[in-house]
Order: C-alpha cells, then structure tokens, then sequence
C-alpha cells in the first residue's frame, strides 16, 4: 500500500465521510443516495486527497441540495380582511394553477397548500431564478372559525377563499376593569 494512502487511512479519513454520511441521513431523515461516484476505499492507483475532496463534495452537494428553496416548502404571502357579513383570505399564487392548490380546514386553521412547478416550454436552461418554486404551505389561523363554508376562487394569481360569518358571531364589547382593595 502506499505509503500517503496509509497515513491517510491512519488519519481516519473513512472515519470521517462515514460521520458525514451520518450527518446527512440525520438531517435528511433518508440514506444518502447512490449518485456517480459511489464512496469506496481508495483505490491504490488514484490520488488520495482528490478522491478524498472528490468524496466530501459529493456529500456536502448533497446536503446543500435537500436545503435549497426548490425543495422546502415556502409560504405565499397572504392578505386578510373582514367585514360584517365575511372574512376574505387572499394568497398570491402566481403561475400556479387551481389543480395544483389544495384548501382545507383543521379546527380553527385554514390550509393552503400546493406546488408551483417549473414551466419549461421551450426547453430553455434556466439561469437565473428569483421566483419560489415547488412545494407551499400557508397556514393561517383563524379563532373561533366561523361556521359558513369556505368559497376558493384562483383569478389572476389570487387565490381567495370566503368564508361568511355566521349570525351568532360575538361582535366585540367593552369589558369594564374593576378596581379591587
């Protein structure tokens, strides 16, 4: 064997991409995936320290792609108002189509969720992209949620969801503080 991948051996270089592969099923929650370099031992003909940071890199690309922001769930921003007779939930949701929105209520929150995929047309590379892309995730609590049933519309990049106010809303009231001795 020879002699620099002895001493690197000795060093605990396995040692070491073994604790990252640790670290990425840990963060991750799933095994690393098999990509173009499998980890091996160090194959006597290659350059130690290149096969070495050819290793880490493979690792390290790994983790920075399961935390990039196409893969996170990101939250569109939304507006809320209220009148008498209804609340109005507005999400900005533009390029995502009413099939790729789902609505739903769980107690007192109302769910928003979906993907906004990425439109490749014309095959075009992308370059650059400020825009967030895949999987959302908006909720919004609403106390004591009212019982009229929730109307979705998408127009324009907006999805607004009503939902009426029912009759036995308690409008707000003064409460008068006391003075205790």
């Amino acid at each position: 064997m020879n002699r620099n991948v002895e001493t690197l051996h000795n060093t605990g270089i396995d040692e070491t991409i073994g604790r990252i592969e640790e670290l990425y099923q840990k963060v991750t929650g799933s095994t690393v995936p098999a990509g173009d370099a499998l980890y091996a031992p160090i194959p006597a003909e290659r350059d130690p320290l290149e096969h070495v940071e050819e290793q880490l890199n493979r690792l390290l690309g790994m983790l920075a792609a399961w935390g990039s922001p196409s893969i996170r769930a990101w939250a569109p921003p939304v507006s809320i108002s209220e009148s008498e007779s209804e609340i109005v939930v507005a999400a900005d949701l533009p390029g995502v189509g009413r099939d790729q929105v789902t609505v739903t209520t769980h107690g007192n929150a109302l769910v928003i969720t979906g993907s906004r995929l990425l439109s490749r047309d014309n095959g075009a590379q992308i370059r650059q992209n400020e825009r967030p892309l895949g999987p959302f995730r908006r909720v919004v609590m609403m106390p004591g949620m009212h019982s009229g049933e929730p109307v979705a519309q998408m127009k324009d990049g907006v999805l607004e969801i009503r939902i009426q106010k029912d009759n036995q809303t308690v409008k707000p009231r003064q409460i008068v503080v006391n003075h205790v001795n």
